[in-house]
């Protein structure tokens, strides 16, 4: 699967898990997410991922880490990515979108760049990310 679906499909799982109020799960689709958006070079959507689950959980370890990528350069952190990826692959996120009855009307035809329509999943506009995270 492209590295930009997987990115759209964990942040679809992330909103779809925030919806239910499943915090720790949605946390976990974000580092998913974060981890797609990093290998795309999308910085500042990694960091606003990074942002979201420290906020809900000052505990996470990525609080270790200035930054995502930081993050991802740590042996014991591709250690923990192993893991929430075996819980959370791509498969499975797509199965708990349809079996938690999640929908996104937004679509990639309307807008311009990857990282709008990427933000626009998220329910915030690029630009904001960009001027907070870039």
């Amino acid at each position: 699967m492209a590295p930009f679906n997987e990115l759209i499909i964990y942040l679809r799982v992330a909103q779809a898990f925030k919806a239910r109020l499943q915090m720790s799960d949605r946390d976990r689709a974000l580092v998913m997410a974060a981890t797609c958006a990093a290998a795309l070079k999308m910085k500042p959507l990694a960091e606003f991922c990074r942002q979201l689950i420290l906020q809900n959980n000052q505990g996470h370890m990525l609080r270790n880490y200035p930054t995502f990528f930081d993050a991802i350069k740590d042996p014991d952190f591709g250690v923990y990515l192993k893991q929430v990826r075996r819980k959370l692959g791509p498969e499975q996120a797509e199965s708990q979108i349809i079996q938690l009855e999640y929908r996104c009307d937004v679509k990639p035809s309307d807008y311009e760049t990857k990282s709008e329509y990427a933000a626009a999943v998220m329910g915030v506009d690029s630009k904001w990310i960009k001027d907070h995270f870039g």
